[in-house]
């Protein structure tokens, strides 16, 4: 039960206001310990965006170099896009051809004869089909085998739900039925043939039906021979064929229309009368791109480190309490936000100590690519500038880069992007040889800047108990939780001590009344 609070009726002072003010004072220890855990906790989120923006920058990186092929670009032209277009992939090389294109890849197609008086929507029922049947159907693929798959057809079944039967099985062909010429069409979905006997194949043919032969009664098909060359089979589609070409004066057949040949992709979409040249070199304004992008990224990332370890610490401006806060306005407390928050990271192991490693990464000589070749990011054109200031951000020499990339790419390219290990000595421990790419040289450090940094400031999975921020947040939430129960206390005995004044000044005015009364009454 809590004890009766008399708050000034005998003396006529404002005991609550009392109380409230000798409580300011002894709250003012209380004041600091939350002024130092929203230190810690900016802190924290400090060191959490730091990461995010290393992770982030880590993400590009494996984006766009650790596989060599989305940084070494390739570039093809031709002189006849309309008849043959193409595309350069990494493996491709600087090089000249011409291509004759004398015959386009065509799919295998078939036409059905008239089903009269039909429609869609038409029931095989109608047209004659008077119980379930299954039909085994075989149909050339893309990979140059022949599939079969049995599809059952029953007399309520519509032409609509033949041509879906069609369409939806495993042999990749297409179906469609048309109601004003009332015939079937179907294809193969690959180009192509196998063919290479004097044997009219059917690409796609019936091979049984256990029932009615519902492509060849009703649909009205004709007949053709089968993979093997048997003849007598309904035929659904045949006379596919394949693209035919020559290409340096080798002459040349692909099933599809679109093929690679030593790293350029073909796409023929005519057939030409006169040499078409195809022209492979190194894209090397789109590897130049590339570099600048990277540079600037890195300059970005290293502007930002750098700054929050040099940023200045302003401790006249220690957090707002929320008394102070009812004070001022929403800008005068964003100014002193600012202020306060500044200067949390400066001069911090961690980023400096990692910013010093990224320095060593980048100007280090990548291993194992040979003797007297490009193998670090000085030789062909990438130095830091001379600003001391910029704190070691990267600038350009495009003339030294463009040479490098046109007479070596590949060394560019493996300086980058190799994948590689650092070889120690087993006696002494020193490192004996690197041979990682420098793009991975600065994964395995932001890595290991991040996994440090989670280590103090941990990250939104982790509880208090997993990071040293954390473990310091608990200490100061403890001291907190044990100082307002001491303040409670305080209060209790303040109040304790103004209800005992009270009530003792109550007692000496009765004591007072009743003297006068005596007195009074004695005259």
């Amino acid at each position: 039960m809590a004890p009766m609070r008399i708050g000034g009726l005998a003396s006529g002072m404002d005991i609550d206001q009392l109380v409230n003010d000798l409580m300011k004072a002894e709250r003012i220890p209380l004041d600091k310990l939350y002024q130092k855990k929203q230190i810690f906790e900016w802190q924290r989120d400090a060191y959490r965006e730091i990461n995010k923006k290393l992770a982030d920058f880590d993400q590009y990186l494996f984006d766009n170099f650790m596989l060599s092929s989305n940084f070494y670009k390739k570039t093809a032209t031709s002189s006849n896009e309309a008849a043959v277009s193409v595309k350069a992939l990494s493996s491709s090389y600087d090089s000249t051809n011409t291509i004759t294109v004398s015959q386009l890849a065509m799919a295998a197609t078939g036409v059905s004869g008239e089903v009269g008086n039909a429609s869609s929507a038409t029931k095989l029922s109608e047209k004659g089909l008077a119980a379930e049947t299954k039909i085994t159907i075989v149909a050339l693929q893309a990979n140059g085998t022949y599939k079969e798959e049995e599809i059952t057809f029953s007399p309520d079944d519509t032409i609509a739900d033949v041509v879906k039967k069609l369409n939806q099985s495993s042999l990749n062909i297409n179906a469609i039925f048309d109601d004003s010429s009332k015939k079937m069409g179907i294809s193969t979905r690959a180009t192509g043939t196998l063919d290479t006997i004097d044997v009219d194949k059917a690409e796609v043919y019936v091979k049984s039906a256990t029932g009615d032969d519902i492509f060849a009664t009703i649909f009205g098909f004709g007949t053709g021979n089968d993979q093997n060359g048997n003849s007598g089979v309904t035929s659904l589609a045949n006379g596919g064929q394949n693209a035919k070409f020559t290409l340096n004066g080798l002459e040349m057949e692909r099933q599809s229309n679109t093929f690679t040949i030593n790293g350029i992709e073909y796409t023929v979409k005519a057939v030409t009368s006169t040499p078409v040249t195809v022209t492979s070199s190194t894209d090397v304004d789109g590897m130049i791109a590339k570099i600048e992008e990277f540079v600037n990224k890195y300059n970005e990332l290293i502007g930002t480190l750098n700054d929050k370890i040099r940023e200045k610490r302003y401790r006249d401006y220690p957090p707002l309490t929320d008394e102070q806060k009812k004070e001022m306005t929403e800008k005068q407390i964003e100014l002193w936000e600012e202020k306060a928050k500044s200067g949390l990271l400066r001069g911090d192991s961690i980023i400096s100590n990692g910013l010093s490693q990224m320095r060593r990464d980048l100007y280090s000589r990548v291993d194992g690519i040979g003797e007297n070749v490009i193998d670090t990011l000085s030789e062909f054109g990438i130095t830091t500038t001379s600003e001391i200031s910029s704190g070691g951000k990267l600038v350009i020499d495009y003339d030294k880069l463009r040479k490098a990339l046109e007479s070596d790419p590949d060394k560019v390219v493996k300086t980058l992007t190799q994948n590689g290990a650092i070889t120690k000595d087993s006696a002494t421990g020193q490192v004996t040889s690197d041979t990682r790419g420098i793009v991975q040289r600065l994964r395995d450090t932001i890595k290991g800047i991040i996994t440090n940094i989670e280590k103090k400031a941990g990250k939104p999975t982790y509880t208090e108990n997993q990071y040293s921020i954390g473990l310091q947040l608990r200490d100061v939430e403890n001291q907190i939780s044990d100082f307002q129960r001491r303040l409670q206390d305080i209060e209790s005995r303040y109040w304790r001590q103004f209800t005992a004044m009270e009530q003792a000044i109550q007692r000496a005015n009765q004591q007072s009344m009743f003297l006068m009364g005596q007195f009074g009454g004695g005259m």
